[in-house]
């Protein structure tokens, strides 16, 4: 029978044995509690070597460096020893070095500093854009502040139970290249994603936003992390223009099947608006006949043509007062695009404008005098617009008038051209 290995002396520890089956070996040490008093603790363990390796290791620190000594886990230790290491180093160098009670004490008292800043700077996102859009609200234009207010709206719909200082680049990143469009006319399983102008416009949102919500008042996130976003590179091309047929389509279907459209599409076709500045035009304020009015957009107030097409197309319109469209703007997306599919033609993303624009530029031969007429740079007219279409097809699109019968919608009367 193996005899039982020699077990060293003990003279602050002891182990021994309870009727634990689960761990049989218990140990015993002292432990400091308060005051310099100490009350003998133990803990338990379930082999018997375990038990004794603790007890001696546990025996020797307390007979070494007394029981406070005892009860200092190991990392702390390690800290010490390289504080007093490197402590030593820099003496020699001339260094000044701080008491390690001292330099514990001030870090610490910097580590409850920034929690503190923390806790009360705890802003969650959909807390933030709440704040931020109130903040905008004095400082931007009812459409801008409405345009900023859908896509914030949209990110904190995904983050918005988060704290701001969270979101890191990489999910914001994430968030842009998986948006989809909120239409689907074709009703497709999944919307198509959104283009790279449109995910832009969102990281502009954002970025304004973040950048709003790290200033050093607020201090809700650390820094901005849209900067190390840069915008996608947006490929565009011409600016197409309708076909006088596609218009004469356009706009009788409109007179017949959705004659709220038409103050709108009349505004853009044939006087050059914004979609944005002919939603909100006042019918009331417009010319008895043809000549011009004043509107505001992006680039401020201008006076704007009122051509006789134009007139022809509102006075087929009993309303004569208030905004020329009634319901909200993306409703008016939506029947747009049941129009483009009642008159068979294939919507030009901005079509209206860019058609009156290039048509207008043809009749006239004026690029300054529709530069003016239509908020638009002169250069930018030259480069796009200028050689788009012929001056007889500037002089059918300006012929276009209203018939009284569906069917003969395709037919573009012989008019006069606009003054």
């Amino acid at each position: 029978m193996p005899r039982k290995p020699k077990r060293p002396d003990l003279n602050h520890c002891k182990v021994s044995i309870v009727k634990n089956p689960r761990a049989p070996f218990r140990v015993w040490f002292p432990r400091e509690v308060e005051n310099g008093k100490t009350r003998r603790c133990f803990q338990s363990f379930a082999d018997e070597e375990g038990a004794w390796e603790f007890a001696v290791k546990k025996d020797r620190e307390v007979s070494n460096h007394g029981v406070r000594y005892g009860d200092i886990s190991p990392e702390v230790r390690r800290a010490f020893d390289f504080y007093r290491d490197t402590a030593h180093d820099l003496t020699e160098a001339g260094a000044s070095v701080p008491k390690f009670e001292e330099l514990v004490a001030d870090a610490l008292a910097k580590l409850r500093e920034r929690f503190e800043a923390h806790t009360e700077r705890a802003v969650t996102v959909a807390e933030g854009v709440a704040d931020f859009r109130d903040y905008k609200r004095s400082r931007v234009g009812e459409r801008q502040l409405k345009n900023i207010s859908e896509k914030l709206t949209r990110f904190a719909q995904t983050f918005g139970t988060r704290e701001s200082r969270s979101i890191t680049t990489a999910e914001i990143d994430q968030w842009l290249t998986s948006l989809r469009s909120r239409r689907n006319p074709a009703k497709l399983p999944k919307s198509p994603l959104l283009g790279s102008l449109s995910r832009n416009h969102y990281r502009a949102a954002l970025s304004a936003f973040f950048s709003y919500a790290a200033a050093p008042s607020r201090k809700w996130v650390e820094r901005n992390p849209l900067s190390d976003l840069e915008p996608e590179r947006v490929e565009t091309g011409e600016p197409e223009a309708y076909t006088p047929e596609a218009v004469a389509k356009l706009m009788q279907s409109a007179l017949d099947y959705k004659p709220e459209l038409v103050p709108v599409l009349a505004l853009g076709m044939f006087a050059g608006l914004r979609v944005s500045e002919a939603l909100i035009t006042d019918l009331s304020k417009l010319p008895d006949k043809a000549g011009e009015f004043r509107t505001t957009g992006k680039t401020g107030a201008r006076m704007a043509p009122y051509t006789e097409t134009c007139a022809a197309w509102i006075a087929t319109q009993p309303r004569r007062t208030g905004k020329a469209w009634t319901q909200s703007a993306r409703a008016h997306v939506d029947h747009m695009q049941e129009l483009y599919a009642l008159a068979k033609v294939k919507p030009i993303n901005n079509g209206a404008r860019h058609s009156f624009i290039s048509y207008r530029t043809a009749e006239t031969r004026d690029v300054a005098r529709v530069a003016d007429e239509c908020g638009n740079s002169v250069s930018t007219i030259k480069n796009h617009y200028r050689q788009l279409v012929t001056s007889e097809k500037a002089e059918k699109f300006f012929a276009i008038r209203p018939e009284t019968k569906a069917e003969n919608i395709t037919e573009i009367e012989k008019g006069r051209r606009t003054a």
